[in-house]
């Protein structure tokens, strides 16, 4: 199909454009909606095409970058069931309920899912890159990404202590010791109890 573009396309990739518009067969919704009303028209402005090589550059460098996760995806249950995985990002929105922190989680099965910090972890003041359990509701909206709400029995391990934190208070307080037990907690007992507390977490 011979496209008329309309406007300046000095610097842009026509022939990528063109093919784009006879071969793609992904699912973003953008690049679908554009690419039909130019076959239909068979005319493209110059900043249709510079929005759809744009938008189709970053989907296949996403692909790309996410192909190792997305070959191990396991496919989400919806319901209620445990999220165990690396904190991906946190931001804080403005909502109906005011301000809250969401946070998007990468399972150790693959997909992500997007919701709420619970409080226990916005306590436990969470960052990116830590691993985190909980229960939760979870519902997919499309393959490999989903949301998650009602989070409760939260896990939280550093990313830099490796040192596992629990959601009740009182695991949360430093338990006190006699000088006698300070003296006798060597560092290969230190290292002892993390590997398996680490190990408890994993295999949960």
């Amino acid at each position: 199909m011979k496209l008329k573009i309309i406007g300046d396309d000095i610097g842009l990739d026509l022939v990528a454009f063109e093919k784009i518009v006879e071969e793609y067969e992904g699912k973003n919704e953008f690049l679908i909606d554009v690419i039909s009303k130019v076959k239909r028209k068979a005319v493209a402005s110059a900043k249709q095409v510079s929005a759809v090589l744009k938008v189709h550059n970053a989907e296949k460098n996403f692909a790309e970058k996410n192909k190792e996760r997305l070959e191990r995806l396991v496919p989400m249950k919806e319901g209620r069931g445990e999220v165990i995985g690396e904190v991906i990002s946190l931001k804080e929105v403005d909502g109906r309920f005011g301000f809250q922190y969401k946070m998007l989680v990468e399972d150790f099965k693959g997909y992500r899912v997007y919701g709420t910090v619970p409080k226990f972890l916005v306590d436990a003041e969470v960052e990116k890159g830590d691993f985190v359990k909980f229960t939760a509701t979870l519902k997919e909206k499309e393959t490999g990404f989903g949301f998650y709400s009602r989070p409760n029995n939260g896990v939280l391990v550093d990313k830099e202590t490796a040192e596992v934190t629990k959601e009740e208070i009182e695991k949360l307080k430093p338990k006190k010791k006699t000088p006698e037990e300070l003296v006798k907690v060597s560092i290969e007992k230190k290292k002892a109890e993390t590997t398996r507390e680490l190990m408890d977490f994993l295999s949960a």
